[in-house]
């Protein structure tokens, strides 16, 4: 079993990272990075945010994982299929300060993920 955290280049990528470092250590599990790319159809672009992406990762925790696939066909579905892939048994989402009404209707990608991930799910407060 693994902690997955959904990551990417922001500050809420960054708080789901650190949590996922946590938990992965109070587990004693492994701990897999997962990444949906931008999409760009140029292989130099996917290169170049893989590269960011493994930087980015390897500087907080150096012995995880990193998976990370095109979108297809968007990005909440690519990360639902890593999802299934790493057999995880906690994923870490990252989510950042919104208003009342924000909260209510929290973003549709975000959503679709709490709504569809498998199993137990951590939402970590960007700082």
């Amino acid at each position: 079993m693994t902690v997955a955290v959904i990551h990417n280049q922001s500050d809420e990528g960054r708080s789901a990272l650190t949590a996922g470092i946590r938990e992965a250590g109070t587990r004693g599990t492994e701990l897999v990075v997962l990444h949906a790319l931008s999409g760009s159809a140029e292989q130099s672009a996917r290169e170049r945010e893989i590269g960011a992406v493994e930087a980015a990762v390897r500087a907080v925790a150096p012995e995880a994982r990193i998976e990370a696939a095109v979108p297809d066909p968007d990005a909440t579905s690519t990360l639902l299929a890593l999802i299934d892939t790493v057999d995880a048994e906690l994923v870490v989402i990252g989510s950042r300060h919104r208003s009342a009404v924000g909260k209510f209707l929290m973003g549709q990608q975000v959503q679709r993920l709490l709504l569809e991930i498998p199993v137990e799910i951590l939402v970590v407060k960007s700082r």
